[in-house]
Formats: C-alpha cells, sequence, structure tokens
C-alpha cells in the first residue's frame, strides 16, 4: 500500500472525527501559537534594543576609535594623536559613512580608563553643587572650580575597582585624558533607574577646572567613525584600525584601539535570548499537555477501530502499514494544528508588535521550529497507541 494512500485514509479517519480531532487541536493551536508569539516579539525586542545601544538615529553604527601611546609622559604634552590626515585615510576604507574628532561639549559623558590592565568605560560628570553622600572625604565645593583645583569624587564601587578599597582612593591621582585629578571624596555609588539609561556617573569634577586642562572643542585623542548601515561594524572597524597601524600619523609611537562595546551588546543580548526562551519554554507547557491529549484520542481511536484494524489485516495489511497509518494520523493532526497556531502566533505577534511600537519581522527559522514542534508531538504521543494497534493478532481480533 502507498503511503499516499495511508495517508489519504488517515486523514479521513479525522474528517469522521471531526470535532473530537479539533478539540485535541486546540490544545496543540495554543501552545504552538503561544511560543511562536514570544519568541517572535523576543527576538524583535532584542533586535530594536541592540540597535538602540549600537546605531545612530539613521541606523548606522557609531563606534570611537583612540589612541595608546607607548610613552605614557605623551598625556602630559598637547600633542594631538589623530590630525586631518587621518580623517581622510580612514575615509578611504569600505564601508566609512564619516569620521570626526569627538565632539566632547557635554556635561555628562563617557571616558575610557585603565583599570587594571583593561580599558573600561565610565561616566563622568561636571558640575559645581553634587548631591551626593559622601562616605569618605569631602565633596566638591564651589571654591574648587573658581582656582581650578584638580580634585575628583569617584563613586565606591569605581574606588573598589581601582584601588581595591575605599579608605585605599583618597588622595590617589585618577588620569583623564591627559589629566591627573586628586581623589578628594568617595560617594555612595548612584544606581541607575533603569537598565539602558546612563543618567549614574561615577565620577565629579569641577567644571571649570575640566574645561581649562582637559577640554577642548574637539577631542583629538579619539576619534568617532560611522559605518553603514549594511556592513558589519567589526570588520570595518579591524580594517580602519590596519590602515592606522600602517600608515597613522602615531603609528610608530603608540597603538590605536576601539572601546569595544560588543562585550555589552553580547551580554545584553544573550540575557534577552535567554529570557525569551525561559518565558517560551513556560509556555511550551501547554504543548505537553496537548502531546498526552493527542495520546488519549489515539487511543480512543485504537479501540474503537479494533474492527476496521481486522478488515485491513485480514486483507492483506501488515504490522507496519497499521502501525504507519496510526503515526500519520497523529502526525497529520499535530501539523494542521501546528500550521492553524504559526498563523495564530504571527498575526498575534504583529498586532502586539504595532501596539508595541515593535517591528515583528518572521524569522525562517521560527517556521521551522513551528513545524518541527508539530511534527515531534505527532510522532512521539502517537508511538505508543500506533504500536499497540500494530500488535493486534488478527485471532484476536476475530474473537
Amino acid at each position: 500500500m502507498k503511503i499516499y494512500v495511508i495517508w489519504r485514509t488517515s486523514l479521513r479517519s479525522i474528517r469522521n472525527n471531526g470535532r473530537r480531532s479539533f478539540l485535541t487541536m486546540v490544545g496543540i493551536i495554543i501552545g504552538v501559537s503561544s511560543v511562536i508569539m514570544i519568541l517572535s516579539l523576543g527576538k524583535s525586542f532584542e533586535k530594536k534594543t541592540l540597535n538602540d545601544l549600537t546605531n545612530s538615529k539613521s541606523g548606522n553604527a557609531t563606534i570611537s576609535i583612540y589612541f595608546e601611546p607607548s610613552n605614557e609622559e605623551m598625556y602630559q604634552t598637547n600633542i594631538s594623536f589623530f590630525h586631518e590626515q587621518d580623517l581622510m585615510l580612514i575615509n578611504k576604507v569600505e564601508g566609512i559613512v564619516s569620521s570626526n574628532f569627538t565632539d566632547n561639549k557635554l556635561d555628562q559623558f563617557p571616558v575610557s580608563l585603565d583599570i587594571r590592565g583593561q580599558e573600561k568605560s565610565k561616566q563622568i560628570s561636571l558640575g559645581e553643587n553634587f548631591d551626593l553622600e559622601i562616605l569618605k572625604g569631602r565633596g566638591l565645593i564651589k571654591n574648587d572650580g573658581e582656582i581650578l583645583n584638580k580634585v575628583a569624587v569617584i563613586d565606591s564601587e569605581l574606588a573598589k575597582e581601582l584601588f581595591s578599597s575605599v579608605d585605599n582612593s583618597l588622595g590617589r591621582g585618577l588620569r583623564i585624558d591627559s589629566c591627573i585629578f586628586t581623589i578628594v571624596g568617595i560617594f555612595k555609588a548612584v544606581k541607575s533607574e533603569s537598565l539602558f539609561s546612563t543618567d549614574a556617573y561615577q565620577i565629579a569634577i569641577p567644571q571649570k577646572t575640566y574645561l581649562t586642562y582637559a577640554f577642548s572643542d574637539k577631542d583629538t585623542s579619539t576619534v568617532d567613525i560611522t559605518v553603514e548601515k549594511n556592513m558589519s561594524p567589526n570588520a570595518v572597524v579591524s580594517d580602519v584600525i590596519k590602515s592606522l597601524s600602517s600608515n597613522g600619523t602615531m603609528h610608530s609611537k603608540g597603538e590605536y584601539k576601539t572601546l569595544d562595546s560588543s562585550v555589552l551588546t553580547d551580554g545584553i543580548g544573550n540575557v534577552l535570548t535567554s529570557i525569551t526562551y525561559f518565558i517560551s519554554a513556560i509556555a511550551g507547557i501547554s504543548l505537553f499537555i496537548a502531546g498526552i491529549g493527542v495520546m488519549n484520542m489515539m487511543y480512543i481511536s485504537v479501540s474503537e477501530r479494533t474492527k476496521e484494524i481486522g478488515i485491513r489485516r485480514s486483507l492483506g495489511a501488515t504490522k507496519n502499514m497499521i502501525r504507519l497509518q496510526f503515526l500519520l494520523e497523529g502526525l497529520t493532526l499535530t501539523m494542521i494544528g501546528g500550521f492553524i497556531g504559526y498563523i495564530i502566533g504571527i498575526v498575534l505577534a504583529n498586532l502586539l508588535g504595532i501596539t508595541l511600537g515593535l517591528p515583528v519581522s518572521i524569522d525562517f527559522s521560527i517556521i521551522l521550529l513551528a513545524v518541527g514542534i508539530s511534527s515531534s508531538i505527532g510522532l512521539i504521543f502517537s508511538v505508543v497507541p500506533a504500536s499497540e494497534a500494530s500488535r493486534k493478532e488478527l485471532i484476536d481480533i476475530l474473537r
């Protein structure tokens, strides 16, 4: 007996028990639609979050490149680490939209600090009066700015990172750009109100002092490059650094590096992916329950169709044919339920995406997942009933 004949017989059996088949499929539909909806929204939210972190408003990624001199004494000089020739060299690299000296006209902005051999980005805030909870030493006063005092206060977390403890931090020097500021106070770490906000800062410095000693309209120690939207930022940055390392104006006096935000974005991406999969797994419990429903229906079907099995056996059907018929019946049932569930899941995901402002894209892997889940449930939960049907002997049936 050919496969399509057996499958057609299975489809007829499902139609003959339409109400029971539909009620069995409801569990599959709910489970698959829930998983598809959660995965679609989760992936869309992950893409949007990472794009917001790494891309500019135009959709192009903006990355900073800085120069690290071999001789640290160069930080004390007024030497420019990047020149116009370097910008022209960078602009020749494929995938570069533009390159500019970093604009420093900010009250709060990130700076790169060397913390035990690793470059880490920290937030610095400029001002005269800060409402901080001082743990050690003193806070900044207005007079610090008036006399251009090179002092700074840092939070307790940064103090521990730099000098192992809060007590060891007072009176120590903190290098920011080309200047060294004396740490006169430690304040309690200010926690950011949200995961992606940058309102929390770790360093506070008198504004007039910073503007006098460390500020310039354009920071020639760092260059911001903008990468085309469809280009790989990592590959383009790698080409830029190679070009600067060979022909940059300062290539013989140090090393060109990039402020690597991939660790942050990869970490956030992994967290969001884990959360999405965890919630999907919880929603997937309904699929397991639906699978039990499929198995129960198949047991009932085998029990009710004992006479049919006997007739087929008497007409020459083998055990494998009987097993295959019931397997195809369970598989067809769950595949139809899975297809309906996929359609409903995508529709719900798009409706919620419109409400939340998330662009939902149909991922091919999600389609494969829907098909795979449906097929697996149909096969796994139909194997035992189908095997039981195939083991029925003709003599036992006639009795």
